[in-house]
């Protein structure tokens, strides 16, 4: 049964957005590989996608999967440098969101490692040790941002999961960079 559910939720995602599934000519449609407790993320990411994209352009989601304890979203698409910045904003949230939350239920969570595999769960589906993380990196990230036209800079981010955005750091990571 819970294979059902767990594709139901895929192909109504699917359904809600299904420009965004369109395969690629000699490629197998793009269906979800994770668990049901990151549906909210990739909905989430699609909505803003969707929100952000101008009349001409054109996107699709080629591969989503679980990899190494976090969300990976690979895409393609016909984009404007200001669509491309836009997408990759959302794509960078959700893969960092992906790290709080738990892949099966979806409610707070933190990386595991199990049998040499890492798992982001919470308390209730934790499998194997906590991954220690070094103090001042807990949800930090170094990202590409664009600052003018296609010009892309790495900056370090915290991402902030109760508000579900990223706060740049100064570049010493002292703190709030702008």
């Amino acid at each position: 049964m819970a294979g059902v559910l767990n594709q139901d939720w895929r192909t109504e995602l699917a359904l809600t957005v299904p420009d965004f599934f369109i395969p690629r000519p000699g490629y197998p449609p793009c269906v979800p590989e994770c668990g049901a407790g990151w549906r909210w993320i990739i909905d989430r990411c699609a909505f803003r996608i969707g929100a952000a994209l101008e009349d001409r352009e054109s996107f699709r989601f080629e591969r989503i999967r679980e990899h190494q304890g976090s969300l990976r979203i690979y895409w393609g698409g016909r984009l404007s440098a200001a669509g491309e910045a836009a997408v990759r904003e959302a794509i960078d949230l959700g893969e960092a969101a992906s790290q709080c939350f738990c892949e099966l239920c979806g409610a707070p969570g933190r990386l595991y490692c199990c049998e040499g595999v890492f798992l982001t769960r919470c308390a209730e589906h934790t499998e194997g040790a906590p991954v220690p993380v070094r103090p001042g990196f807990t949800n930090l990230h170094l990202r590409q941002k664009v600052v003018t036209g296609r010009v892309r800079v790495v900056v370090r981010s915290r991402y902030d999961p109760d508000l579900d955005r990223f706060v740049d750091l100064d570049p010493d990571g002292s703190g709030d960079g702008g």
